[in-house]
Formats: structure tokens, sequence, C-alpha cells
């Protein structure tokens, strides 16, 4: 649960970089697995049940999946800013060339 914490400081940060969809996907994804880890256990059970916990090895992953993503995101400015409107190129109204 501390990781989910780590998760939700690090999404905050990113969206006040400027993401926008992708911090709330990356914190959906962690609560998902919490929220229905029986299946997760039983989709994992038959490859790993004899060597690890399905559950947390599944938890395990989807946080190390989503904190590697928002280290990127915190790392990386996004391709469009929020807010940040370009203006279009002024139109010379005159002779480009004045004698």
């Amino acid at each position: 649960m501390s990781l989910l914490v780590v998760e939700i400081l690090l999404a905050g940060y990113a969206l006040r970089r400027g993401w926008r969809v992708g911090p709330a996907l990356f914190i959906a994804l962690p609560v998902l697995v919490i929220a229905s880890s029986s299946t997760w256990a039983s989709l994992l059970g038959p490859w790993i049940g004899a060597y690890f916990d399905p559950a947390g090895t599944a938890r395990a992953l989807v946080h190390g999946f989503a904190l590697l993503g928002l280290a990127v995101m915190c790392w990386t400015d996004p391709t469009e800013k929020p807010g940040v409107r370009r203006t279009p190129a002024r139109r010379r109204t005159g002779p480009l060339y004045q004698i």
C-alpha cells in the first residue's frame, strides 16, 4: 500500500508538469489489480504458483510497471502542454521589399 502512496505523489507531479490522462491510468492499474487480486492470482497460478504467491507477484509487477511509467512521465515533458497556444505567424500586409 505504501507504493500506492508514492505512485499518487508521482502522479500529482506528472499532472503539474502537464500530463493529462497518463497519470490517471498508471494509478488506476494498481488499484484495479489490488481490487481483483483473486482473478490475477488464478491467471498467474499455473505458471508461478509453485514458486511464488501469485497475487503478491501480480501486485508487485503492476506496481513496478506503474512506478517506472510515472518516473518517465515526471522526467519528460508532454508534447503538448495544456494552456499553451501557439499563435499563427502574422501575415505581412505591405510589399515584401520596399524601396
